[in-house]
């Protein structure tokens, strides 16, 4: 009989091997585009290093990958990002709080360094609460929810270690992207990229 610590842990192995297969779906649909490098995507030691960040707490966190983006008005622009390769919407609500308070977080950490924060997932969530969801208002309720680890301390009940200026510039930078596993092929194969990044590495040199 398996027990129920193995069950569990089969569990934490079966959902971390999903993030894992996430991490690199979301990095090759985003290189499909020929709109991004993804250079960083964790565990990778370098990845880890240089995508995560602290808690006012201490405690750490990190984001799935990061690299840079191509052509147009976002050329050479940063982003990191989160995926979620989830069948349904599950604990998504949840972590998408979460998740907009760490870009409150690191980009009060480094105002200078990342121009979009991507949260990719394969299943909607919050569906009434969906034109909002990239709002400065959510942003700066996801800070107060998570208020102690944003500033370490308690809870200020008028919200006025809040940035204003920050939440608004979080939710410019906030993109939701949905996939699907069959729109995950219809992009771009991997031999026509390799031509085209080619050609760019040409052009460059000449």
């Amino acid at each position: 009989m398996i027990g129920f610590d193995s069950l569990a842990t089969m569990a934490g192995e079966e959902l971390h091997l999903r993030g894992a297969d996430g991490a690199r779906r979301a990095k090759l649909w985003l290189e499909a585009t020929t709109r991004a490098n993804v250079y960083y995507v964790t565990p990778e030691p370098v990845a880890v290093a240089k995508l995560s960040y602290q808690w006012a707490d201490g405690r750490g966190f990190s984001y799935d990958l990061g690299g840079v983006l191509l052509g147009g008005e976002f050329q050479g622009h940063e982003f990191v990002a989160e995926s979620k390769f989830y069948n349904g919407h599950h604990d998504q609500g949840t972590l998408y709080v979460e998740f907009l308070a760490k870009c409150y977080r690191a980009l009060s950490l480094q105002p200078a360094r990342i121009d979009h924060f991507m949260w990719i997932t394969w299943a909607p969530f919050l569906v009434t609460r969906w034109p909002d969801l990239c709002s400065p208002n959510e942003v700066r309720s996801a800070v107060l929810t998570h208020h102690r680890r944003v500033f370490g301390c308690p809870r200020d009940h008028e919200g006025s270690l809040v940035s204003d200026e920050t939440c608004e510039s979080v939710a410019e930078r906030l993109w939701i992207i949905v996939l699907s596993e069959r729109q995950e092929k219809l992009v771009i194969s991997a031999e026509n990229l390799n031509i085209l990044r080619g050609i760019g590495t040409a052009r460059g040199a000449r």
